[in-house]
């Protein structure tokens, strides 16, 4: 039989053998051929790294199995466009509202709240409840309405959605009748005039961006202030200006009809293959350039899951939905396109500059 001393002296010694073993968790450090090594911690944070990235994955796993059955929507959505009806905008949130509606069984209406070149509308979203009933389809003019002065947020008021749509081209346009038949002619026809011709524009909207690049490339015009895209088609027909920049959508009749020239693809540097026989700005000399990307969005404060199912079907009407793909290719000639919100942000952060530059506070 051991005596007391023996037995204390054991459980000394197991201790000591436990603690360099790292039975307790604590950092062992050995040193061989120079090198120190750790061993007990390094293994506990290999341990506690693994356990984050499970309950990281966990937690996706979790949010993405919320956006699939959160209980919503219960009634009809309501997607608010900030302009008149009939223009691309518009046409835009119709031909998304129509395929949305097999999406996520319930009515999905559109509401133009015109205003304030799309400020009015914008900002009754964003006072909305975000409850995930009220949406906003907007587009670049978004920014310019900010750069404007007339709205005093950005995309942070908001949860965005996505880009939904793109513009393949906006066109510069006169009447046949005006002998104009391209960017060179028409300069030497506005010089000609010192600057009264007249171009069509939407304060706040993204012609007045394009104009004014127009402009400034060195053809000298006089913007005029006409409405919305339908408007601007009206007033070259009506020969009220002598000018527009408007989507293809909403002139190809008349260019097919002969009553519109088109001169320049003025949103993009690659001629559009949809409508291949329009040069672009850049090919005859003119560095213009302003794309037109249709977004959604939500009130700050909309529950994620909603958003991110209400993305979700977005995605699917855009990948796998042949009568919208074939809607918008017969109406404007647009493909399928979706941008997720982080890259979406990034395309509209590289616009700001151009933005602040024409806008009305600079241009004053």
């Amino acid at each position: 039989m051991r005596s007391f001393k023996e037995s204390i002296a054991i459980v000394i010694a197991m201790s000591v053998i436990l603690a360099g073993c790292g039975g307790s968790g604590a950092s062992s450090t050995t040193k061989q051929n120079g090198t120190i090594t750790k061993t007990a911690s390094q293994s506990t944070t290999v341990a506690k790294t693994e356990s984050s990235a499970a309950v990281k994955s966990t937690t996706a796993a979790a949010n993405k199995t919320a956006s699939k059955n959160v209980d919503w929507p219960k009634k009809t959505i309501q997607i608010i466009v900030p302009f008149k009806a009939g223009g691309d905008s518009d046409f835009n949130a119709r031909a998304y509202a129509q395929e949305l509606e097999k999406q996520l069984g319930k009515p999905v209406v559109v509401v133009n709240v015109e205003g304030s070149g799309g400020s009015v509308g914008t900002k009754q979203v964003k006072d909305a409840a975000p409850d995930g009933y009220t949406v906003l389809a907007n587009h670049t003019s978004f920014l310019i309405n900010k750069a404007n002065g007339t709205t005093d947020f950005g995309f942070e008021a908001f949860e965005l959605v996505g880009i939904t749509a793109a513009n393949p081209g906006d066109i510069i346009c006169v009447r046949t009748d005006s002998g104009i038949t391209d960017l060179k002619s028409l300069q030497a026809a506005a010089k000609a005039k010192e600057g009264k011709m007249t171009i069509s524009t939407t304060i706040g909207s993204t012609t007045q961006v394009s104009v004014n690049m127009i402009i400034d490339a060195g053809i000298p015009m006089t913007p005029v202030d006409v409405g919305n895209a339908s408007d601007k088609t009206a007033s070259l027909l009506g020969k009220h200006v002598d000018v527009i920049v408007n989507p293809y959508g909403n002139v190809k009749q008349y260019i097919q009809s002969g009553e519109f020239k088109a001169l320049a693809v003025i949103s993009r540097d690659d001629r559009c293959p949809s409508f291949p026989d329009i040069p672009t700005a850049k090919e005859q000399g003119f560095d213009i350039n302003f794309p037109t990307r249709y977004f959604m969005a939500f009130p700050k404060g909309t529950d994620p899951a909603i958003v991110e199912k209400f993305r979700s079907a977005c995605k699917k009407v855009e990948e796998s939905d042949a009568e919208y793909a074939k809607m918008i290719k017969e109406s404007y000639y647009q493909e399928p396109f979706f941008m997720d919100a982080d890259k979406a942000l990034e395309f509209y952060k590289g616009l700001e500059q151009t933005m602040s530059k024409y806008s009305l506070k600079k241009s004053n």
